[in-house]
């Protein structure tokens, strides 16, 4: 008799657990207080997200600006500082520099189409040292008029971020033109 009362308990207790796992699920106040963490998390989050995303496309200004500086470098090796020749426009034109930006303008010219890149960039010498100045153009209203600015004491091959003319996006102490965003 025992074994057949404990074999019941047994039967009753399983019968009572398969049905509970089938009846378990998450109740509307579980679901709503995981969407509200969900919620916090995402908004403390996506201010970084969106200011990491301005830092890379400052890192495009300052890979533009260090293979210019390395341009010069080689023109130097050969000719000495008078080779470094930043005539023409854009300045930066004659070390590699990309095009300056140009908005496409149907009612002027219909030939003059959308050129350049997301930065103009201008160089200039002053003695020994090369300065190249990155400026973000109109193509990208998130950066436009933020600037990089590096310079290369072309003797010694020393390149220096200078800070207080580069932007806080990209990584400088000058205050941003424009709320990013």
């Amino acid at each position: 008799m025992t074994t057949l009362n404990s074999r019941l308990q047994l039967a009753m207790l399983n019968r009572k657990k398969s049905r509970n796992l089938l009846q378990k699920g998450f109740t509307l106040v579980e679901l709503m207080i995981v969407i509200v963490i969900v919620g916090i998390l995402s908004s403390v989050a996506l201010p970084n997200f969106l200011s990491q995303s301005n830092k890379a496309k400052g890192t495009e200004a300052k890979s533009q600006i260090s293979a210019i500086m390395k341009t010069a470098g080689g023109l130097y090796a050969d000719g000495g500082m008078n080779a470094i020749d930043i005539t023409g426009n854009p300045t930066c034109s004659r070390l590699g520099g990309p095009d300056n930006f140009v908005a496409a303008d149907d009612t002027v010219n219909p030939a003059v189409a959308q050129s350049g890149g997301k930065f103009n960039y201008v160089c200039e010498k002053d003695g020994d040292i090369l300065k190249v100045t990155a400026t973000a153009s109109a193509m990208d209203d998130s950066i436009e008029t933020n600037t990089v600015q590096m310079t290369l004491n072309v003797p010694l091959g020393q390149i220096v971020t200078v800070t207080n003319q580069t932007s806080e996006m990209f990584g400088g102490t000058k205050a941003d033109s424009k709320p990013t965003g």
